[in-house]
């Protein structure tokens, strides 16, 4: 398989996760969280949700000698930059158990990476103010994401010849669905917010009217 050809079937496969993302939005979990009242209902929801969407990051990916082309990076970056560190860190940890259970050329490598895009997104987000970095800077992160990911497999996984091979084939497709992938969700979460603050709006309008009594 080309990496072209890999790259189209990733992010047909993507579109599976706009979706589930989407339905996850409309959850008052995800709303108590964009509010910043985090409880453990909620914050143990959005941990289940995104880390059962990194295993599928994985099982959606394309195998590419011995290792997998994948965008399951991707979920607890996004879940890091809108929940914390907590958030981010649980569901990549789902992601990356659920790697490590695989083994292969990148068993080692892969899974830590998972787990540091969670971190990373949950660190950027207090960094940020526990607000999101929006659309530009979330997609070069994913992108930057990614590319430490790579530097990652060259450092662990062994033999290195074979570790290089598959960066050449892998790190195109991978960085490209990631950051395409985190632009979607990005805009995604922009829409959301602009719906709420459209909806409160609304709200305090009917509320400051009063009838005219006779």
């Amino acid at each position: 398989m080309t990496i072209w050809e890999s790259l189209l079937i990733l992010l047909e496969r993507l579109c599976v996760v706009l979706v589930a993302v989407y339905l996850v939005s409309r959850t008052p979990f995800f709303r108590q969280a964009l509010q910043r009242r985090f409880t453990l209902l909620n914050t143990t929801a959005l941990i289940v949700c995104f880390g059962a969407l990194a295993i599928y990051g994985t099982i959606a990916g394309v195998p590419v000698l011995g290792a997998i082309a994948n965008f399951r990076d991707l979920a607890p970056m996004f879940a890091g930059l809108v929940g914390g560190p907590v958030i981010g860190v649980g569901a990549g940890l789902i992601g990356a158990i659920h790697r490590f259970t695989l083994d292969g050329l990148t068993g080692v490598a892969c899974p830590l990476a998972t787990l540091l895009a969670g971190l990373i997104g949950g660190l950027i987000w207090l960094a940020a103010k526990r607000q999101f970095i929006g659309v530009g800077r979330a997609v070069l992160l994913a992108a930057l994401m990614e590319g430490l990911h790579m530097v990652l497999i060259l450092i662990i996984a062994r033999p290195y010849d074979q570790a290089l091979a598959l960066v050449g084939q892998i790190a195109l497709p991978m960085i490209v669905v990631n950051a395409v992938g985190m632009a979607l969700l990005s805009w995604l979460l922009i829409s959301f917010q602009g719906e709420q603050r459209d909806r409160g709006e609304l709200e305090r309008l009917r509320n400051s009217v009063q009838a005219p009594r006779l």
